[in-house]
């Protein structure tokens, strides 16, 4: 990825490469270790309520369900993203409770229970790619763009961090005007703070 600037469906698609590529043994791994470093964040040790994205298996997104575990252990107000209508909307999750498979493959709770947006503290998100600057690629649909930017329209914002791993840590993303920086970024070597 170097001379001129590759395009977004370029870069992505070679990330997505990449990270398929993990034998599970080591996507595990891996994910383990991105999970300790994530609890180590001041702010989600400090966070009330913590939205975490639950994992798609297929596509080796960092594994997260030890990490909604440990939160929801730790008494923490636990919620994860559920589509609908076409918007990220945080509904709330308690390990063990039955999930279906959402639009795009996303495990969803079955049952539905909304939370008012603004009393999220951190939010977790899952990252094809993130750059030096904080800025995320994901899939390419921007709905965690669109949801992070009501919560800053709404005069609200919680602490955003995104979890990959190292092969997915860039220097520079094609980026548009629309996509939302990220405060941290967890790798298995631990964490990148943008702000």
């Amino acid at each position: 990825m170097s001379g001129t600037v590759p395009s977004k469906k370029f870069v992505r698609k070679e990330l997505l490469e990449r990270r398929r590529s993990l034998p599970e043994d080591a996507w595990l791994a891996l994910s383990s270790m991105i999970v300790s470093e994530t609890l180590k964040i001041a702010e989600i040790d400090d966070a009330c309520s913590v939205m975490v994205y639950l994992s798609i298996v297929s596509l080796r997104e960092v594994e997260t369900s030890n990490l909604c575990r440990r939160l929801h252990d730790a008494g923490k107000c636990l919620c994860v993203p559920a589509l609908i209508d076409g918007h990220i909307v945080p509904v709330r999750y308690r390990p063990g409770d039955p999930l279906a498979s959402g639009m795009f493959g996303q495990p969803e709770p079955t049952t539905l229970s909304m939370i008012d947006p603004q009393e999220l503290e951190a939010v977790i998100v899952p990252l094809v790619g993130i750059d030096a600057h904080g800025y995320r690629m994901g899939y390419g649909k921007g709905f965690y763009d669109r949801f992070l930017a009501g919560l800053v329209d709404s005069g609200y914002s919680p602490c955003r961090i995104g979890l990959g791993f190292r092969m997915q840590f860039v220097s520079d993303l094609p980026a548009d005007p629309w996509d939302e920086p990220l405060d941290y970024a967890v790798h298995e070597g631990g964490i990148v703070q943008f702000t």
